[in-house]
């Protein structure tokens, strides 16, 4: 039922169903309150009457001539001015002795066979609530001879004990407590209008910031992708998902922008070379040429055709790694023999840049070899093309407990920190001393990234006067 309601109706809800319980049991705790206050009340009042009550009978029973009429009219005198109360003075046997209760009102029935009640709290007889009290006092046997004289003979050896009864009409109280209830009921109603209420406007509050992640999500467009909430204004509760919301944004904008930078890249990469294509083959096309020439201009073209190629597959292979299908076919590999293998291969080029090629250390994990001889020749291809003639660049192979580390290491130009994050973008160039790791298409770096990322691994450079470091981590699995 609830799932149907907009979340500010769930809450104004919820809100007045918890202030009607609060109230509800403040409510009752009155009532009781009252009630109990009453029943001590009328407890005092009618202990207090059957003291009055058995001074009287003394005082009576110790005269010259006393007789039970006669107690009666001092009993009623007793209780002029008490309205609702009833006395009965009767025997052991529960015959009444003297009766005292206010004109025109039936006395209550304070008896139920032989047993006298005792106070309670609320017998109700005739439409009308009582509480009651029952004591007994003892008479000397000598004040019952005139006093009981019409009492039969046979019973007055019982009568040294009376009992005393008090009964007090509570419709008074009775009708208090009501009042007070229709007020409650009332208030209630009130209390639910106005919790609903402030429900309502707590919600509409509260929910204001959602709101304006609304409105802000409204206003995002790829080219406005600048707008952030504050998180000044906001409940705390709220500031998770309102961080979450502008890292996300952080995260789209930087996306578009790469985006964008690589959109222009590619397009200014692509153009050189069809414009090279189509400049060749205009000026073969322009008069006519022996066929020594036209053989030349197809071979210029074939290499440049060869160049887009490779620079479709790569980006074809970056497409693929960010999409997660990159398909690899990992097994147990000696990362040092294969770095010997890259190094044997590149001897040629190392010789004629003057550099010379060392390795240290040796480790195993699993990995697909293809896919990472390729990350390492990048790396290799970058360091030995940037290391001035006569110096070594050092490949130092550490293992250890949850992974293998394998740092490249060269001397040659300085990477500025505030660039190192970016050399792993595609076509994104350093400076111009320090060209794309793959030729003609500036993605090695980019490619080795994915390579390593992809074997769940990282990739880190460090640059500085001595040397260029690239770091490459690789779990074990």
């Amino acid at each position: 039922m609830l799932s149907h309601l907009s979340l500010t109706a769930r809450l104004s809800l919820m809100f007045s169903m918890a202030m009607l319980a609060i109230w509800g049991v403040v409510s009752l705790v009155l009532i009781q309150a009252l009630d109990h206050h009453f029943a001590q009340q009328d407890k005092s009042d009618i202990q207090s009457k059957i003291v009055l009550a058995k001074q009287l009978i003394s005082e009576q029973l110790q005269s010259s001539q006393p007789t039970w009429p006669a107690i009666e009219n001092n009993l009623n005198q007793m209780l002029v001015g008490h309205s609702g109360y009833y006395l009965l003075v009767s025997d052991q046997q529960g015959q009444t002795l003297a009766c005292a209760a206010p004109t025109g009102y039936q006395e209550p029935n304070l008896y139920i066979g032989t047993k006298i009640r005792q106070l309670t709290k609320g017998c109700h007889q005739g439409g009308r609530r009582y509480r009651s009290m029952t004591a007994s006092m003892a008479v000397d046997l000598a004040l019952f001879d005139t006093a009981l004289a019409n009492i039969p003979t046979e019973n007055k050896q019982d009568m040294h004990t009376i009992s005393i009864s008090v009964a007090l009409d509570t419709r008074y109280h009775q009708h208090f407590i009501n009042e007070i209830k229709l007020g409650l009921t009332w208030l209630t109603g009130a209390i639910a209008l106005i919790s609903i209420l402030l429900g309502w406007l707590a919600s509409r509050t509260g929910l204001k910031p959602l709101r304006s992640l609304a409105s802000l999500s409204a206003r995002v467009t790829a080219d406005r992708l600048d707008h952030r909430l504050s998180l000044a204004n906001s409940p705390p509760e709220l500031h998770p998902s309102i961080q979450a919301f502008n890292d996300m944004l952080d995260r789209l904008e930087d996306s578009f922008q790469r985006l964008t930078a690589f959109s222009s890249d590619i397009a200014h990469e692509l153009r050189t070379p069809i414009n090279s294509l189509m400049m060749q083959t205009q000026v073969a096309l322009a008069q006519p040429r022996h066929s020594e020439e036209y053989q030349e201009t197809l071979y210029a073209n074939l290499e440049t055709a060869e160049r887009l190629a490779r620079m479709i597959s790569e980006l074809l292979f970056l497409a693929k790694s960010e999409q997660g299908q990159l398909t690899m076919q990992t097994k147990p590999l000696a990362l040092d023999d294969e770095l010997d293998e890259l190094i044997e291969f590149f001897e040629p080029l190392a010789s004629e840049h003057q550099v010379r090629l060392h390795r240290q250390g040796q480790a195993s994990l699993l990995g697909d070899k293809s896919m990472l001889q390729r990350a390492f020749s990048n790396l290799l291809t970058n360091a030995i093309r940037y290391t001035p003639a006569q110096r070594e660049v050092r490949i130092k192979i550490s293992q250890h407990r949850q992974g293998v580390t394998v740092a490249i290491e060269n001397p040659g130009p300085v990477i500025p920190p505030e660039k190192w994050a970016h050399l792993f973008d595609r076509f994104y160039q350093a400076d111009h001393a320090r060209q794309p790791t793959t030729e003609g298409t500036g993605l090695g770096l980019a490619i080795t990234h994915a390579i390593i990322t992809a074997h769940h691994g990282t990739i880190s450079v460090h640059s500085d006067a001595q040397a260029t470091c690239f770091s490459v981590w690789l779990p074990h699995t």
